[in-house]
């Protein structure tokens, strides 16, 4: 287990304050944020690499605070791989035992299954097969904790969802066949749903949430967090009240809300996520949701924008909201078309 506690650094102009988490064996954090948003500057300071201004850095009940690297027993993957040129993929392995001619190199290289990729010259990789490589040295010296920072970054996109799905399956089996606690650092929030347990999400230097997934991705405790998830977001005012449900008129446009302790005539934020919202030609309430209270909404479509599989559609009733719709229903929706905007009142919630 890692515990990090009231860590502060100051880094030029940057402070990175008050940061606290604990990750148990077995599990993964995925660290998430805008760049620049001190997810690196995290795993610098768990590595070693970074002394903090304070707090205190614990791996299984150990104070490492003020170890050096070497001595903290972690597994550290950085951006670039930071593999040496000059040698083999083995011989990069070997590097991080001291017995270099140990069969723990071929072990753990059959154990990621790159044990074909032993002779080579790392020049000749793949981004790939460098990732796999960078990943098996960190592992070679048995780690207590496995830092991650951006492993796919630097991958290009025509291969980045196939490594997504490859590197899923490795980080699943070091949870489940290592128990190691894992520390994943990205600002592609796909990927981090994908990889992690629990999210922290950073802004500017401090954690504005963390907690499980399933939590951070449904409840967003703050405007920040809510527009880095990518929901939409709609500023307006309580104007009535009627069995548990809320009318809220934002921009002239009344919407419904299921919300408790809500106030007449309150200024609310409410938050909306895309994945909520379905599209229709028709205006007809769809059959699985006829027992419940639905707001439906007329509008025009103003941008499409493909991505791969889907499209993100941008709608315009009175105000903006963006939703994901199949690459194969573009041929019903396309800009400037009449459309209907449908979400339930429990889907759409006040921003606490």
């Amino acid at each position: 287990m890692i515990s990090v506690s009231d860590l502060s650094v100051k880094r030029g102009n940057f402070t990175l304050q008050d940061i606290n988490f604990s990750v148990r064996g077995g599990s993964c954090l995925g660290l998430i944020g805008p760049n620049g948003s001190g997810k690196t500057t995290i795993l610098e300071c768990v590595a070693g690499i970074i002394r903090p201004k304070r707090g205190r850095i614990l791996i299984d009940d150990v104070d490492v605070t003020n170890l050096p690297p070497e001595k903290r027993g972690v597994g550290y993957v950085p951006q670039d791989f930071v593999l040496f040129p000059h040698l083999s993929a083995e011989q990069n392995i070997a590097f991080a035992l001291k017995d270099a001619k140990s069969d723990k190199v071929k072990d753990i290289m059959g154990w990621l299954e790159i044990g074909h990729l032993a002779g080579r010259d790392v020049k000749s990789l793949s981004g790939g097969e460098k990732q796999k490589v960078a990943l098996a040295r960190a592992l070679a010296a048995n780690p207590k904790v496995l830092l991650l920072d951006e492993p796919l970054s630097s991958l290009d996109p025509l291969n980045r969802d196939r490594l997504r799905r490859e590197l899923k399956s490795i980080i699943s089996k070091i949870l489940a066949t290592l128990n190691l606690p894992v520390i994943y650092v990205t600002h592609d929030l796909p990927e981090a749903e994908l990889m992690s347990d629990c999210l922290a999400v950073l802004n500017n230097g401090r954690i504005e949430q963390i907690g499980l997934k399933s939590e951070v991705l449904t409840k967003p405790q703050s405007r920040f967090v809510a527009d880095f998830l990518g929901y939409n977001i709609l500023e307006g005012r309580v104007v009535g009240l009627r069995d548990g449900l809320a009318s809220v008129e934002v921009n002239g446009v009344l919407i419904k809300v299921e919300a408790e302790d809500i106030n007449l005539s309150r200024e609310v934020t409410l938050v909306l996520r895309p994945q909520d919202i379905v599209l229709s030609q028709e205006g007809a309430v769809k059959e699985k949701w006829q027992h419940c209270r639905c707001n439906i909404l007329p509008g025009t479509v103003t941008e499409i924008c493909k991505m791969g599989a889907s499209a993100k559609v941008l709608i315009d009733i009175g105000v903006p909201l963006a939703t994901y719709v199949s690459a194969s229903m573009l041929d019903e929706f396309r800009i400037g078309s009449s459309v209907f905007v449908q979400f339930k009142a429990s889907a759409i919630k006040p921003l606490r």
